[in-house]
């Protein structure tokens, strides 16, 4: 085989190579943030939380208290996003559709002052909190796209995860209706036999 061959060979074996590589570090990379937010069944890991009213750090099971039997919605904004910026002129409509549903805003921010400019944007129409926004909440909730939901039920467990947007968020919520109201009558049902 002439050395010009040998060298051709060479040469497509290593572009081979490199595109099998390329492939499997893309598919590792799209698994690490493809899959934003904690997987369902695992605890939300405690945070500091404040108050927007009085900036007093809160306990961090205000975060998951309702209503018995009922899961809390955590709609998760950051006020440096555009896209939760854009969603706040709806949060009056989710409040007052979604009544009977426990849901809280979870305002990510360094600054209190620009956590209560994102929640007066909201109409502080929810209840919210403040997280205050670094690099280890966001790793710590895997959080990678804002805004972000999480379901979690009374002991603070996800039961479901969604990244929102202004279109995406009534659909997720009534989602969640849908499954709460097939759900809750079983689980009295079951009590009640038992």
């Amino acid at each position: 085989m002439p050395v010009w061959q040998q060298s051709m060979l060479a040469l497509w074996l290593g572009i081979a190579i490199l595109f099998i590589l390329l492939v499997r570090l893309w598919r590792l990379a799209h698994r690490e943030f493809a899959e934003d937010g904690l997987l369902p069944g695992l605890t939300l890991p405690p945070m500091p939380v404040y108050s927007l009213t009085n900036d007093e750090a809160e306990p961090f099971a205000t975060v998951f208290e309702a209503a018995e039997e009922r899961h809390t919605v955590l709609l998760i904004v950051d006020y440096g996003c555009t896209f939760c910026r854009e969603m706040m002129p709806i949060v009056p409509q989710l409040a007052e559709r979604y009544s009977h549903l426990s849901i809280k805003l979870i305002i990510m921010d360094k600054s209190a002052e620009q956590a209560r400019m994102m929640w007066s944007l909201a109409g502080r129409a929810l209840p919210a909190l403040r997280v205050v926004s670094d690099i280890g909440v966001v790793n710590k909730w895997r959080l990678h796209r804002f805004p972000f939901a999480y379901v979690i039920n009374e002991q603070g467990v996800i039961v479901a995860r969604q990244s929102v947007n202004k279109e995406k968020v009534e659909r997720f919520l009534d989602q969640l209706l849908k499954r709460e109201n097939e759900i809750l009558p079983r689980r009295r049902h079951y009590a009640a036999k038992y």
